[in-house]
């Protein structure tokens, strides 16, 4: 009785406050008198103390709480943070200073930040920041070092989405990338294209369903009138369930054509697609028409009949060939590897080990998308992986990386001349160990 006529004497308070602020502090001065007259004992104060609380976060997350704005009611904030140490080993070579560096031990930093918030029930706005500079879109990384300079901060995304539809969203302005692959042969993570993109899913049964994305996604602006340098993508697939949801399969196919990008030189190009030479260096020679399917399957418990404790399994696959009519050779690629432990990491000793084993032809993708932890993110490559995390706890974790890789002989301009550095492979290291921690 004395607990609901508390409960009674609080919803009134709030119901007074409607169109005010409710703070805190009120609502512990209301509680620490009822407590002082007898009428709640602490522990029953703290306990409608909680429940109230968890009531306003209720309301707040429903865009229901009257003292707010809706607006910012259902705005929601991400982040993470990582600190890493790495090292870069290549084989030196003669008369050659080009990257990777033959010996190089950084420590660096990322800082990720971005909100959310619903413009009403179908529209929302997504911003988000991170450290990296405004030259590279494969990294959001900061070297430490220069004598305690700043480091800076740049726009990652800044989007909106329009879903009219429960089946169909669309995408306008710079967001992370909208196609599915299962590694990062083709695309770097840290890449947050722009222009427009459109998700369709269409689920067939509860364990079946397909999707399908599309994008005309913006990559520079001619100089001239020449066309502008633009990727139009298509990409369909399906998730297929089977056994109980015991086993996922995952698979799309993707078509990417590129228009307006031979004979120019791309901002973040490392320079490994089939270029000239000379006093116009740096132009790209070949088109870019590629085809992309991509598989993966997991399992969970794969060995629970064995008596072997291994809560997840995974295989995966992805190849791409350019398939434009002056591309006869150094146009196709792949990536094939596995990964096992926890599905994710999420709490303490939670764990994950990775491989993959990756070949990228000179011209089997533009260079500016490849990831810029293999072997510096050059086309021409072949390169192994392995990658284990290890959970430290809710949120947190550790991550060790390495690679290994080399350049395929003849794969460089300087080959054609006959110079003995066409016929180097170059082997190159990275070694990165990161402490992660995400909000």
């Amino acid at each position: 009785m004395k607990r609901l006529f508390a409960v009674i004497v609080l919803t009134g308070f709030m119901i007074l406050s409607l169109g005010h602020d409710v703070f805190a502090g009120e609502i512990d001065l209301l509680l620490q008198k009822l407590v002082e007259k007898g009428i709640l004992s602490a522990g029953e104060a703290q306990t409608i103390k909680t429940e109230t609380q968890e009531q306003v976060k209720k309301e707040i997350s429903q865009g229901k709480y009257s003292s707010l704005p809706q607006w910012v009611q259902t705005i929601k904030m991400k982040g993470d943070f990582r600190l890493r140490y790495q090292l870069d080993h290549a084989k030196k070579l003669p008369n050659n200073s080009q990257s990777p560096r033959e010996d190089q031990h950084r420590a660096r930093i990322r800082l990720r930040l971005g909100t959310e918030a619903k413009v009403n029930d179908k529209l929302k706005v997504g911003v988000g920041i991170c450290t990296g500079g405004t030259t590279d879109p494969r990294s959001t990384n900061q070297t430490l070092g220069g004598s305690w300079t700043k480091k800076s901060i740049v726009l990652d995304y800044a989007y909106a989405e329009y879903a009219p539809k429960p089946w169909v969203t669309l995408l306008g302005g710079k967001f992370q990338r909208p196609l599915w692959e299962p590694g990062d042969l083709i695309w770097d993570t840290d890449i947050t294209p722009e222009g427009a993109a459109a998700q369709f899913t269409y689920k067939l049964s509860p364990e079946t369903d397909f999707f399908a994305n599309a994008g005309v996604l913006i990559i520079g602006e001619a100089a001239t009138y020449e066309a502008d340098p633009v990727m139009y993508a298509l990409q369909t697939g399906f998730n297929q369930k089977l056994f109980d949801s015991k086993v996922k399969i995952k698979g799309a196919f993707s078509f990417y054509d590129f228009t307006g990008v031979t004979n120019k030189a791309l901002t973040a190009s490392s320079g490994t697609n089939t270029n000239t030479t000379g006093t116009a260096a740096g132009l790209l020679l070949k088109d870019f028409k590629n085809i992309t399917p991509a598989l993966e399957i997991g399992i969970t418990e794969p060995f629970k009949a064995i008596g072997l404790n291994i809560p997840y399994l995974a295989f995966f696959g992805e190849y791409v060939q350019n398939i434009a009519t002056n591309v006869k050779e150094r146009g196709t690629g792949f990536m094939g590897g596995f990964k096992f432990g926890a599905e994710k990491v999420e709490k303490w000793a939670d764990w994950q080990f990775g491989y993959n084993y990756a070949m990228l032809g000179k011209d089997a993708i533009l260079d500016i998308l490849p990831d810029s932890d293999r072997y510096g993110g050059w086309t021409g490559m072949r390169s192994h992986e392995a990658k284990f995390d290890f959970g430290l706890g809710k949120n947190t974790w550790l991550g060790f990386d390495a690679y290994y890789g080399w350049r395929l002989p003849g794969s460089f301009a300087y080959a054609a001349s006959g110079d003995a550095r066409g016929t180097q492979t170059r082997p190159a290291t990275c070694v990165q160990v990161d402490w992660n921690l995400k909000w």
